[in-house]
């Protein structure tokens, strides 16, 4: 029952209730230390650690099951991280607009041939057939000829030894001639037509 009870005035008023209570709703009232007919005996405070008639408490079993609930649950975590880090690293996360490149250069080489011998323009074969042992200005345009076509005569120095034998040599074979390392008449010809002359 609630009722109200005004002075007249704003301030003062007044407010009673009536609360039914029952000894099972009394929820702040100590507990009742007898025992109840009919229910068994509860220990007294302090006493069920001193008594022997109750068995000790086991520690409470290993629940494998949680165990693997939370190994299952790391695993689905680290697993949730990778996938992201490989998204994001794939650009999965990044917005619409495209990223500026650098354009594209290629270049095309030339077809890869086998290396030709050209004639320098400088080189000027001799004008007349020449043997080991002979020297001068005709055995220098002659090693420099050879030269130009990739047969190494050593340095032109205008003396036709071993080095320049070995060169003629091997220009002749490379032309069908006898290589005899001679500087004969064919040998001129073969030259100059190498030369382009």
């Amino acid at each position: 029952m609630v009722g109200v009870a005004a002075s007249g005035s704003p301030r003062a008023a007044t407010f009673a209730c009536k609360v039914d209570e029952s000894p099972e709703d009394d929820w702040f009232s100590e507990p009742d230390a007898r025992p109840s007919p009919g229910r068994a005996r509860q220990p007294v405070e302090g006493e069920w650690l001193e008594s022997e008639e109750w068995p000790p408490r086991s520690a409470p079993a290993f629940e494998l099951r949680a165990l693997v609930t939370r190994r299952v649950l790391v695993a689905a975590s680290v697993f949730v991280a990778f996938l992201l880090a490989v998204l994001a690293a794939a650009g999965v996360f990044s917005s619409g607009a495209p990223r500026p490149t650098a354009p594209t250069i290629t270049t095309t080489s030339p077809p890869a041939t086998p290396p030709t011998r050209t004639a320098r323009p400088a080189s000027v074969p001799p004008a007349t057939t020449l043997k080991p042992g002979d020297t001068g200005l005709k055995v220098k345009l002659l090693q420099r000829a050879l030269s130009s076509l990739g047969y190494s005569a050593g340095a032109p120095d205008g003396s036709y030894g071993p080095a320049t034998k070995r060169a003629v040599a091997s220009f002749q074979g490379a032309h069908g001639l006898t290589a005899d390392g001679i500087f004969g008449p064919k040998t001129l010809q073969a030259l100059r037509h190498a030369l382009g002359r």
